[in-house]
């Protein structure tokens, strides 16, 4: 006759292991969805950059050799920078404020999870900005 052990732990590994299969996904779920999400607010952020340095291309000619000062026309630096934001990425979306000579752009964008899938997150939402100003020629210590 075979003595029962007083506490019998076979298949405890088991149960272990189903209990930690969600949190092992999960985990893995925000570590790769959280890089995916650091990528796309650098991109957008990147996109940001480019599309501010189109924006403030837009001088105003007239005022520039009217006044000697730097001003950017409104609605050309805004239909300018958002042209390149949809020619980089057509879904992003493109926000531009104009001050004077400074052009700032906001691009959000959204972007599919791969884990997180699984536990109802489908996509986040991501957005970088930028600021230009215009500059012209080079200046040194003696001048232009």
């Amino acid at each position: 006759m075979t003595r029962r052990r007083a506490a019998d732990d076979r298949g405890a590994a088991a149960i272990i292991l189903v209990l930690l299969t969600p949190v092992f996904f999960a985990l893995a779920g925000l570590v790769l969805d959280g890089g995916r999400a650091i990528t796309a607010r650098q991109g957008a952020a990147d996109v940001a950059e480019q599309a501010a340095r189109a924006g403030v291309n837009a001088l105003d000619v007239s005022a520039l050799r009217a006044s000697g000062v730097d001003v950017v026309d409104p609605e050309t630096a805004r239909a300018a920078a958002c042209r390149y934001v949809s020619i980089a990425d057509p879904e992003d979306g493109c926000a531009v404020t104009v001050d004077g000579a400074r052009v700032r752009v906001t691009v959000t964008t959204r972007t599919s999870t791969v884990l997180l899938g699984l536990i109802g997150i489908d996509s986040f939402h991501a957005a970088g900005s930028a600021t230009a100003t215009p500059v012209r020629g080079v200046l040194t210590e003696e001048g232009p």
